[in-house]
């Protein structure tokens, strides 16, 4: 096969010459089931600090997971080799997949890896992984693969993302919860950003004229596709993983007692259902209990799915209302929810929202702001990159904060680097936009995306 285009060269700077900023970072995320990667090539351009940030997401693509790379790595965390440690041959396993994607998705779509200044890799289920063996995994578990992909492929790799509160230096919001935030804030209107994804997270964002009487709010509450998918493999004997768009659900009846009964005895908002890889693909867990409990009593397939989704969905309306009763004044309005993730085309889940809440709450996709389809957590992961690299080049230098910054927001982007070709030339680019002052993230930040078309065609809408 020809590499030619994506093998690893130095060139001449790509940057301009002036002020302005301008960066192009390659997000790469695999789910828990490690069975595709999503990469977004995502622009990030700044004519000055004080301008709007323009963010632009050029290509992207969902690769499946080679099974000569997923399956030993599926086995290796099944069956916990290593014990409390990530083995350097998951390692070199991990690197071959993230670098592998990389090439490909430069081939497949004609693009040269020089173009790409960072690169952003992100596996929940490893983010996890590290998270649940180690409490200081943040700065013991340096998840040596990432050096292999920027080894590979020549390009500075980002990873291993927290958000930061400056004065307690621990974390404190999840990294796409703090990303919705940043996009969906609005002068008037109170939003509420519903992710989908393996588990779903709700962030509530006040408007921003409430000069932060009412800080934003974000919860991860229960599962988002967790169970689905567990029933769909089960009920199809692995040959289907993924409810496309709740038509199966749809053609069921759902069993409202059992439903009932699963929610009165898991409080989700309390503890959140076990995410490794063994209980999630293989294990014994509340997934499978809520399947027998169906087939006990003697429901078919698609009314066994259509009763774990509608269990999905009545927990996240159960939450919602709690977490707006618990946190915000009594009468409090939404004006709009915003729907994102993998499981954000199930209609079932959607149509039984919007059947629930007031007439007055909007439900919006992200593909109105710009980010269409499944891309939102490739996306979310590299504008991190890109924050936590403007922040730590200004790090470097002993400048005070810009003078339009009067003050630093409160939380900041932390991540690990593992430079590249170009490092020192991308850093050089960046004091020179800001002056090598510190500044607080955008707060203007602008999305565009002429990606529907195409994907539309990869069937993710």
């Amino acid at each position: 096969m020809d590499n030619r285009d994506v093998s690893p060269s130095r060139g001449k700077s790509r940057w301009p010459s002036g002020s302005s900023l301008s960066i192009t970072v390659l997000g790469v995320c695999t789910g828990t089931g490690l069975g595709y990667l999503d990469c977004a090539l995502v622009r990030f351009c700044q004519l000055s600090p004080s301008e709007p940030l323009r963010v632009r997401l050029q290509q992207f693509d969902r690769l499946n997971s080679p099974t000569s790379l997923k399956d030993p790595i599926i086995s290796h965390l099944r069956d916990g080799r290593g014990g409390r440690h990530i083995t350097p041959h998951l390692d070199e396993l991990l690197g071959r997949l993230f670098s592998g994607a990389i090439q490909t998705f430069c081939r497949k779509h004609a693009l040269d890896i020089t173009s790409i200044d960072l690169v952003s890799t992100h596996s929940e289920v490893l983010r996890r992984l590290v998270a649940r063996t180690n409490l200081d995994g943040a700065r013991e578990h340096p998840l040596h693969w990432n050096s292999m992909v920027a080894s590979e492929t020549g390009v500075s790799t980002v990873f291993d993302f927290s958000i930061l509160d400056r004065a307690l230096n621990r974390p404190q919001t999840h990294p796409v919860s703090y990303f919705d935030r940043i996009l969906l804030r609005h002068p008037t209107k109170f939003r509420v950003c519903l992710n989908l994804d393996e588990i779903a997270n709700l962030s509530f964002i006040p408007p921003s004229s409430d000069d932060g009487a009412r800080p934003p709010l974000s919860y991860d509450c229960g599962p988002g596709s967790l169970l689905i998918d567990y029933a769909m493999r089960y009920c199809t004997s692995n040959n289907q993983h993924v409810d496309h768009n709740g038509n199966l659900a749809a053609q069921g009846r759902v069993n409202q007692s059992i439903v009932d009964h699963f929610l009165n005895t898991h409080n989700y908002l309390r503890q959140l259902p076990p995410m490794s890889i063994a209980t999630e693909m293989f294990g014994d867990h509340e997934a499978q209990q809520l399947v027998d409990e169906c087939l006990y009593s003697g429901m078919s397939e698609a009314d066994t799915v259509a009763t774990v989704t509608q269990v999905t969905a009545q927990n996240i309306l159960k939450q919602y209302n709690r977490l707006l009763e618990l946190f915000f004044p009594a009468g409090q309005k939404i004006d709009e929810l915003f729907i994102c993730g993998s499981t954000s085309h199930n209609f079932s889940i959607i149509d039984f929202l919007e059947s629930q809440l007031p007439e007055s709450v909007i439900t919006r996709p992200m593909s109105d702001i710009g980010i269409p389809g499944d891309t939102h957590e490739a996306v979310c992961y590299a504008y991190l990159a890109f924050e936590a690299v403007l922040g730590q080049a200004t790090q470097l230098t002993d400048m005070p904060p810009a003078p339009n910054s009067a003050h630093l927001s409160t939380e900041f982007v932390r991540a690990k680097v593992v430079s590249g070709r170009d490092w020192s030339e991308l850093l050089s680019h960046i004091l020179g936009f800001t002056g090598g002052h510190a500044l607080s993230p955008a707060t203007d930040v602008r999305m565009s995306s002429g990606l529907e078309a195409a994907v539309d065609e990869l069937g993710l809408q």
